[in-house]
């Protein structure tokens, strides 16, 4: 009898770990493989992950996008007399303008600096601290920095790999122009920083700069992401280049010019059960032009849509990815109609988006776009809203709040948002203000200096020295 019970719990045991390891490697499977169709089995035990609506984000900010089509005259700073012309922000004149002054930034850009509020007012009169800074080490894709008598200073970074470094070096880059292009250098705060170029936040309970961050990662500040500089990728590189190439294509294909479907192309192990959703909604559809692109095959040429031929369609989709998907704002170049799901990831200028109203600048669907046949055969059926809504996504994100102004001015509110919660950086190591000091004791290295640094110098300064 006792032997036969020591069999029994033996046989379950063993029964639980073959039953773990094959949901396991099935869950490895679902996750990692490029097939389209998967077994039924397989799909059962895909884990939802980040396909969870829980946390999924809305924003209503009507009030912040009529206040930038009714906008409020304001007087040039360097203005010497009452007769001057009041500034007004005009696409043409002022869009690639980066040294508007803080009254523009705020008269052009209402709404633009929501989450740099939000950020403001969560941190309260808690000071962030040189210690709160230290008090974790630096994880891949962080850059610890500080702006300092209007240079900008490289502390310690810690880059994993030529993409990482890449991305880094653009965050940088972007930094050190919105400083470059002000007209007024001394206003620009000393103030010391860490940021972080990765698509999930490591440590997203401490005060970090960021390129994305969820509802509830309250300790996060939102950044531009990277790519408003530029992005090695196949047809990207620098964001205004994108842009003019799209306002050319449009200019010789308009609107009603434009293929009546939607469009998408993405790597689906990405996020492999909210992308799979979206190939499986629009499987078989006559409006559909939804795949996947395999950068290890022969032939992925064919299969990839650059975000130039993109705007050769009426309608978008856009599905996030790890995190946020840096893909949004190149769709948002186009008068096409951005269709999304409900979006986890906040980026700094998404309390723009709206997706009802007179002001819709896209449409939203369920996260796992079990609604998507509805909204475009809606879409079609009613062109007009479709041009309405193509037509807005261009007036708000191209022509002004993805504008390069709008970046610089973004930059410059965060740099004074965060002087205002946080300590006074030293620029030499050891001494008190007003000692001498001898120049080794200088923290960090110039910006400009960093950038002639070779690759693997720049990964893991100063370790790297």
């Amino acid at each position: 009898m006792l032997l036969r019970r020591r069999f029994g719990l033996l046989d379950i045991f063993i029964s639980a770990c073959a039953i773990f390891l094959f949901l396991l490697c099935s869950i490895l499977y679902g996750t990692r493989t490029e097939n389209l169709s998967l077994p039924p089995l397989v799909q059962e035990v895909l884990p939802a992950g980040r396909c969870l609506c829980e946390y999924s984000t809305t924003f209503q900010c009507d009030t912040c996008l009529e206040c930038a089509a009714s906008q409020y005259p304001v007087l040039p700073s360097n203005a010497t007399s009452d007769e001057d012309e009041r500034w007004v922000f005009q696409y043409r004149r002022d869009a690639n303008n980066y040294g508007l002054d803080e009254d523009q930034c705020q008269a052009a850009f209402p709404g633009l600096y929501e989450d740099i509020d939000r950020a403001k007012k969560y941190r309260g009169k808690r000071k962030v601290t040189e210690q709160d800074l230290s008090s974790f080490d630096l994880t891949k894709g962080m850059v610890r920095a500080m702006i300092f008598d209007g240079e900008l200073y490289v502390l310690q970074t810690f880059m994993v790999d030529n993409v990482n470094r890449q991305k880094a070096v653009g965050a940088l880059a972007s930094i050190h122009r919105s400083i470059v292009t002000t007209h007024y250098r001394e206003a620009i705060p000393n103030i010391e920083f860490v940021f972080s170029v990765e698509d999930l936040p490591a440590q997203p309970d401490k005060p970090i700069w960021t390129l994305a961050r969820r509802a509830q990662d309250h300790n996060l500040w939102l950044i531009p992401d990277f790519g408003f500089w530029s992005w090695d990728m196949p047809q990207i590189g620098t964001y205004s280049e994108v842009a003019t190439e799209t306002m050319q294509r449009e200019s010789i294909e308009p609107w009603d010019q434009k293929q009546e479907k939607l469009v998408w192309r993405g790597k689906i192990t990405m996020a492999p059960k909210l992308r799979r959703a979206l190939l499986e909604a629009a499987r078989g559809k006559s409006w559909s032009d939804v795949g996947q692109v395999r950068w290890g095959d022969v032939d992925f040429k064919e299969q990839f849509l650059g975000p130039v031929d993109q705007c050769n369609y009426m309608f978008i989709a856009h599905a996030e990815g790890r995190s946020y998907s840096g893909s949004l704002k190149y769709r948002q170049l186009c008068r096409s109609v951005i269709v999304s799901h409900k979006l986890q990831w906040i980026q700094h200028y998404h309390y723009l988006l709206l997706s009802n109203g007179t002001n819709q600048n896209f449409v939203e669907v369920e996260r796992d776009f079990s609604n998507l046949d509805e909204a475009m055969e809606d879409l079609l059926a009613h062109p007009e809203k479709a041009k309405r809504i193509a037509d807005n996504n261009v007036e708000i994100f191209r022509e002004r709040y993805l504008t390069a102004a709008a970046e610089a001015c973004y930059w410059r509110t965060l740099f004074k948002a965060w002087k205002e919660i946080s300590f006074e950086p030293l620029l030499y190591n050891g001494v008190e203000v007003g000692e001498k000091h001898k120049r080794t004791q200088k923290r960090g290295v110039r910006y400009e200096t960093f950038m002639l640094y070779e690759h693997q110098r720049q990964m893991e300064y100063p370790k790297s020295e």
